[in-house]
Order: C-alpha cells, then sequence, then structure tokens
C-alpha cells in the first residue's frame, strides 16, 4: 500500500468515526440542558421575571420544539404580565408538542384560566358571570379576522384616495391648460363694438403713422382710432422702438398705428 492511499484510507476512517458519534437529526443538548433554558429558571429563582422570559424565548427561536420553555413563558405572560392572550400561546404550544405529557391536563385548565382572565379584562366586564357558555377562543378569532378586515379597507381606501388625487390632479392641469389656450385666443379675438357707441375706423382703414398732439395720450389715440381704451397697450408694443416707456411721448413724434 503505497503512502498515500494509506492517508486515504485513515481519513475515511476518520470521517466515518465523527458522524457515527452525531446521528443526523438528533439533537445533542436536550432542551432542559440549554444554557438559555438553565439561565431563565436562574432568572425565575430570583424574581426578574421579564429576563427569565427573555431567555426561554430566545430557546424557543433557537429549536424546532421547545415546550418546556413554551410552559414556562406561558406561566410568566399569565402570572406576572397579566397577559392572557400570549399565554394562552404558549400552552397551547406546550399543548401541541406535549401532549401526552403528565402536565397536559393542569396546563388545559391554565388555558381555561387565561381565557377567563382575557374576559375580565374586557371593558365593563360584559361577560362575567356566565363565563363557562362562551368561548373565548372564537372570541378572539372573530375579533382578530374583523381586524385583518379593517386594515385591508384601509388599505384599499388609501389607495382610491391616491387614485382620486392623481385624476384630481391630472384634470387641474387640463384645465389650466385650456385656460391657456383661451386666454391665447382673447388677445387675437376682440369684442365688437356695443351698439351704443359710435362705430370708430376698423384697424384696416386706420391710419399707419401719427403725428402726437398736445394733450395726447395712448389710451387717448387708442380710443380715437379704436373705439376703446384699452388697445394703448398695442400701440406702446408697436412703437417700443421709439417710447422708452408708455408715458414717454412728444408733441410732434411719429408714431404707429397698428
Amino acid at each position: 500500500m503505497t503512502r498515500k492511499t494509506r492517508h486515504t484510507s485513515i481519513l475515511l476512517v476518520c470521517l466515518v468515526a465523527l458522524f457515527g458519534c452525531a446521528p443526523s437529526g438528533v439533537e445533542v443538548v436536550s432542551e432542559t440542558d440549554e444554557k438559555q433554558y438553565q439561565l431563565g429558571q436562574d432568572y425565575k429563582n430570583q424574581g426578574r421575571m421579564e429576563e427569565a422570559l427573555g431567555a426561554f424565548e430566545r430557546v424557543i427561536d433557537a429549536r424546532r420544539d421547545a415546550p418546556e420553555s413554551h410552559l414556562e413563558a406561558g406561566y410568566i405572560y399569565l402570572r406576572t404580565l397579566k397577559d392572557p392572550i400570549n399565554a394562552i400561546y404558549h400552552f397551547s404550544r406546550y399543548l401541541r408538542l406535549q401532549p401526552h405529557s403528565s402536565q397536559a391536563t393542569q396546563v388545559g385548565q391554565l388555558i381555561e384560566t387565561a381565557q377567563k382572565e382575557f374576559a375580565r379584562q374586557l371593558p365593563a366586564q360584559p361577560y362575567e358571570g356566565s363565563l363557562d357558555r362562551i368561548d373565548l377562543m372564537d372570541l378572539v378569532q372573530n375579533l382578530k379576522q374583523e381586524n385583518e378586515g379593517l386594515k385591508r379597507e384601509l388599505i384599499a381606501a388609501t389607495s382610491r384616495v391616491q387614485q382620486l388625487e392623481n385624476v384630481l390632479g391630472q384634470a387641474r392641469r387640463s384645465t389650466q391648460a385650456q385656460s391657456y389656450v383661451q386666454n391665447g385666443q382673447a388677445v387675437q379675438i376682440r369684442p365688437s363694438t356695443p351698439v351704443s357707441q359710435q362705430a370708430a375706423p376698423t384697424p384696416s382703414n386706420a391710419p399707419r403713422a401719427y403725428i402726437i398732439k398736445s394733450g395726447d395720450t395712448l389710451s387717448a389715440i387708442s380710443n380715437r382710432f379704436y373705439g376703446t381704451s384699452s388697445r394703448w397697450i398695442d400701440i406702446y408694443q408697436a412703437n417700443r422702438d421709439r417710447l422708452s416707456s408708455e408715458s414717454a411721448i412728444r408733441v410732434g413724434q411719429e408714431i404707429r398705428i397698428p
């Protein structure tokens, strides 16, 4: 046997021995031997219940099954923290993992105690005196379902509000765009001269040049040629190269009439 073959054989023997000592699927350390479980027991004996609960819950998080930790957590929730809902959960988990244990009957009674405690915590104690006739677990389940239904309705309503806000925003933008178009047309299309006023020369018949006279203003010139003083801005715009401002006209100055 060569040296390489001999080394390979030794390695295979070691691997077989190693895996043979720890069969697959078997947890080497029992739950009650877990460091966190023992720490939780120490905290409980010292009266440090919340720290004990944290230790037991760490065992629950770390293991696939931890009935003893569920049982200890249930006791703390029921007796110390007065939280019957969480107590019911942990007691129920214990019964699911250990349905035939010697403590199963006692744990079932603890669940009933937690149910009654939950009923007493309800406003005005509506079920006091008739607890034996009420399935509180059904009540809890119904409340949870109602709560989930309300959450779904709230999400749907929020989504609907968002959609309506988007539609409203689009409508506002469309209205503004139409307003801009209408305003642009209004600049080009002028209302006809009222019947009561004297007809003035139309822009097509108006002279193309005008000599400023004493007392003239752009408004007066606009009224003379267009029958309205509002066209003064058009005259001013047509003479920006000659007028530094709307009031900067001089007697004898020639301006264009658009």
